[in-house]
């Protein structure tokens, strides 16, 4: 399948958590934790390729292309050239306030209603973890 190049904005949002930097890194880490908030399902396909989809039939297959433990995972999108999904754990070192910062692609007359998608899935992900 050629890889189609990318003519989307990237989209980051940032969400602030009532939760360990250990906790939230099972939920964006693992095919378990995606499958709880994320998607609908989520599979580990070998070599380090997942396959995410949803109930209305939607699905993507990527790379996990880095994942640092408590920090950061990262999974490069095989349909499009440069597209990726991150989500990003920071926490301030003074503070101890915990964010997850997710980054992806979408298509510029759909960033509205991304951003209200993934609003619904991290109080989804909140309800979960207890945040």
């Amino acid at each position: 399948m050629a890889k189609k190049e990318s003519k989307k904005s990237k989209l980051e949002l940032e969400y602030s958590l009532r939760s360990s930097p250990q906790i939230l890194y099972q939920y964006i880490s693992n095919p378990s934790g995606l499958q709880s908030w994320f998607a609908d399902r989520v599979d580990i396909m070998g070599g380090g390729q997942y396959r995410f989809s949803w109930e209305d039939g939607t699905e993507y297959h990527a790379n996990m292309a880095k994942s640092v433990t408590n920090k950061y995972t990262r999974f490069d999108l095989m349909e499009s050239e440069g597209d990726y999904l991150e989500f990003r754990i920071e926490q301030d070192a003074i503070t101890g306030d915990v964010e997850l910062i997710i980054t992806e692609f979408v298509d510029p007359e759909e960033a509205e209603m991304a951003a209200s998608i993934w609003d619904a899935a991290i109080e989804d992900l909140c309800s979960i973890i207890g945040a």
